[in-house]
């Protein structure tokens, strides 16, 4: 590609990027009853954070500017493109590429590929298509295997985020991307497009809120195999008798779901995994107490060996995903949560098995907004 080609394209960019802001400014000055009957159809019930209002406000205004459509079949869009063609102010190439935005509805896609601190490549969840993302500024909480959730305008061959985006990590996204599947599979809708057009306000609601994608619901999970349901559904009871924590079980079923989208196992005997993923979980991320690999044979009744072998393959696929979730443990404040418990509960024999070196719990189980687990999405 020569430089004229390059310099082009970069003004084109940049005439796009102000358009962005034009048609907010356009929508809200032009539209505003419209956009504030929106935003009390879908908020009036809601007890907002000022945050969560802000971000609730901005996605529902650019939903509304695409989505919402007079009898005539007008968008606040369109009309905005029409005025534009009025002014007769933009260049040929700019006009063109702003009427390919037409039609754009919201879309959730997972990174495949980091290519620079400004590109990606980003996969659609429904399609599987692939697309290359100009971003306007470097987020370096980006990584392989999260997933964005806006609205992709195209900008030549290349693809950019109206003015904003959310952003989920990678231990998030399965989850996420299974509960919209799910939806979208069981509504009446045969095509994604539509399914988004109408479904995007309460899906962002549902996000935003912490109705969806907060903690993984067994049952709503897109398993590819009933045992892998069934693996989760008896990990679960089982940590439920010991009365853990809900944050600790959701990180088991959350991990036990990548590891099946990424490893497929066969599985005879779902009581051989379950008792893994439990001594997996209770040696990676470590509690007051835990349990010895011949205990949990035991409570789930299999071999100590097939679960040493089970436990061993989990150790070796999710190794990423701890080592990510370590990361953020070292990287947050003390200043943490954990449930209230009875110190009479706990003999000297309980402490003295803690290590001083072993993960700090108590961001897992943190209520501070940055946890995992808790993390209000920007």
């Amino acid at each position: 590609m020569n430089n004229n080609v390059v310099s082009l394209n970069h003004i084109r960019d940049g005439e796009l990027n102000k358009l962005q802001f034009e048609l907010l400014a356009f929508a809200n000055n032009e539209h505003e009853s419209l956009l504030t009957d929106v935003l009390d159809d879908f908020l009036d019930d809601e007890d907002l954070l000022e945050e969560e209002e802000e971000l609730l406000t901005f996605f529902l205004t650019v939903w509304s500017i695409f989505s919402i459509r007079s009898d005539h079949g007008q968008s606040i869009f369109s009309q905005f493109i029409e005025e534009k063609k009025r002014e007769k102010t933009l260049r040929s190439s700019t006009l063109n590429q702003l009427e390919a935005w037409d039609q754009t509805t919201a879309s959730l896609s997972i990174i495949t590929d980091i290519i620079d601190d400004l590109h990606l490549v980003v996969e659609d969840i429904f399609t599987n298509e692939k697309k290359q993302v100009k971003l306007t500024e470097k987020n370096e909480y980006l990584e392989v295997g999260g997933s964005l959730l806006g609205f992709l305008l195209p900008y030549g061959t290349e693809f950019t985020y109206f003015t904003e985006y959310l952003d989920f990590d990678a231990n998030e996204t399965p989850i996420l991307t299974s509960e919209i599947l799910n939806i979208f599979d069981e509504s009446e809708y045969a095509i994604h497009e539509s399914f988004m057009l109408d479904a995007f306000p309460s899906i962002i609601i549902s996000i935003i809120v912490g109705e969806m994608g907060e903690g993984p619901d067994i049952e709503q999970i897109n398993w590819e195999n009933p045992k892998y349901e069934a693996v989760a559904k008896l990990y679960n009871e089982k940590n439920e008798e010991e009365d853990l924590p809900k944050q600790f079980r959701d990180l088991g079923i959350t991990l036990w779901y990548i590891f099946c989208t990424k490893e497929k196992p066969v599985i005879r005997k779902p009581e051989v995994y379950a008792s893994a993923l439990h001594y997996f979980i209770d040696q990676k991320v470590p509690y007051f107490t835990f349990n010895t690999q011949a205990e949990l044979a035991e409570i789930y009744q299999v071999s100590k060996g097939s679960l040493s072998k089970a436990y061993h393959q989990l150790e070796k696929s999710l190794a990423s995903e701890l080592a990510d979730l370590y990361d953020f443990m070292e990287e947050e404040d003390d200043s943490y949560y954990l449930p209230d418990y009875d110190l009479d509960d706990f003999d000297e024999d309980d402490f003295e098995e803690i290590d001083d070196d072993e993960i700090d719990l108590e961001d897992l189980f943190s209520e501070d907004e940055e946890s995992p687990f808790n993390k209000k999405r920007k």
